[in-house]
């Protein structure tokens, strides 16, 4: 290989991130967990976004680790408290004019979420590589009006025509894989192509995190069962709820409770009114609040560690969940996970070794939880099993090994793949 070529293959990247709203979940810490990744294989990252609040965000994104920039924010996140996808649209839009006319030169810009900005990327000859958490027009499942319908017609049209333009598509799993060309038709017909980037942990977070005192004295290890997602009707929370119930009803003398923790933004109505749905939902299965029943929101890093590390089981109630981090989280933390039979953790989570696949149903949900609660030994020796899975599979450095590769295959596609 001669020295020219090796001086382009070892430079530094500069890469540029556009992401809708850089709060807390599932996309945002694959979002950092990518940016972290890529800056520690030497890149110079960036990551632009409409709204990001220090308050309530990964302290990666605060702290000065990763270089944050806010711009579209000009535009309102929603129009009479409707048209968010309109919204988000527009606000990617404007982040994205700001990079191509201000943000200098960038190798390759990474976009997730909202495609309608890929496009306008391409038009200013830029590198672009989009990653599918899920398609959005399956996360709109509301479309009873007309008015609705066409609305939607459009938007969806125009995610897979945008989305097209990419010059590679990255999706979370092989499920998602599927559903993606299942949804978009016509880029299945054009044989598009896409890879798997599986989600990562970053396993520093767990091995360097502080206990939280508060939150170990209040939840004492293996007391609780505990579920941990956004405050989202999609994510099936009232699953943890009627199988708690039912568990009770089973183990009438048992000392485990429940603990619901997830990310809560006041700014988002549905957080609010699901969080008041579920407590209707526990008070009218006989649940104390409080007492058996306790709900935390938007907890810390070092909340959330202590929580899971302390926790005897992990319920993952999402019903084809894209892939899940929680369960990852969960099974390196060495807890059990009891998740849904369907989507990401059917690839996660390995069944009767690192915790169970189980059917959506309240019930069998019960007769396994007490089950694990009549054998506390096998809570150990799931747990060991489930670091292992995590550490081979889904490991920061995996993860930064393979992003590095699909990153380079846009930059360079003649250049051969190589860990750096």
């Amino acid at each position: 290989m001669s020295s020219s070529s090796t001086k382009t293959e070892d430079k530094p990247l500069r890469i540029a991130f556009i992401h809708p709203d850089l709060g807390i979940g599932g996309a945002e810490q694959l979002v950092v967990n990518f940016a972290l990744a890529l800056q520690n294989k030497g890149h110079y990252v960036k990551i632009y976004t409409p709204f990001h609040d220090p308050k309530h965000s990964f302290k990666e994104t605060n702290d000065g680790t990763l270089n944050v920039e806010v711009r579209g924010s000009i535009f309102p996140r929603e129009i009479f408290r409707k048209f968010t996808a309109f919204c988000a649209i527009v606000r990617m839009i404007l982040a994205t004019l700001h990079v191509c006319l201000y943000g200098g030169h960038y190798d390759i810009v990474i976009v997730d979420q909202v495609s309608a900005s890929v496009p306008l990327l391409r038009l200013f000859r830029k590198k672009v590589l989009f990653y599918c958490h899920f398609p959005d027009k399956l996360l709109c499942v509301e479309r009873r009006s007309i008015f609705k319908k066409i609305y939607r017609f459009f938007l969806d049209f125009f995610e897979e025509v945008t989305t097209g333009f990419a010059n590679l598509i990255l999706v979370n799993s092989h499920f998602t894989q599927g559903i993606f060309y299942k949804s978009f038709k016509l880029l299945n017909k054009l044989k598009k192509p896409t890879a798997v980037l599986y989600p990562a942990i970053d396993l520093s977070k767990f091995e360097n995190s502080q206990v939280d005192a508060e939150i170990a004295k209040k939840f004492p290890k293996e007391t609780f069962f505990f579920s941990l997602n956004r405050y989202e009707r999609k994510k099936n929370i009232n699953l943890a709820l009627k199988a708690y119930a039912k568990f009770r009803q089973l183990k009438k003398n048992t000392n485990l409770n429940l603990v619901i923790c997830g990310g809560y933004d006041p700014r988002v109505r549905e957080n609010v009114e699901h969080l008041e749905e579920l407590r209707a939902l526990g008070k009218s299965l006989g649940l104390e609040e409080d007492k058996n029943l306790f709900f935390l929101c938007s907890v810390s890093d070092a909340a959330r560690a202590t929580l899971l590390r302390n926790s005897f089981c992990v319920l993952y109630t999402p019903e084809n969940e894209h892939f899940g981090i929680v369960p990852t989280e969960a099974m390196y933390t060495e807890r059990p996970i009891i998740a849904c039979n369907s989507g990401g953790p059917k690839e996660s989570v390995l069944d009767g070794k690192t915790g169970y696949l189980i059917e959506q149903d309240e019930n069998k949900w019960a007769e396994k939880m007490a089950y694990l609660a009549d054998h506390p030994e096998l809570i150990g020796n799931m747990g060991k099993q489930g670091k292992v899975n995590v550490v081979s599979r889904f490991g920061l450095q995996a993860f930064a090994d393979s992003a590095n590769t699909h990153v380079w295959s846009v930059v360079a596609p003649k250049r051969k793949s190589k860990s750096t």
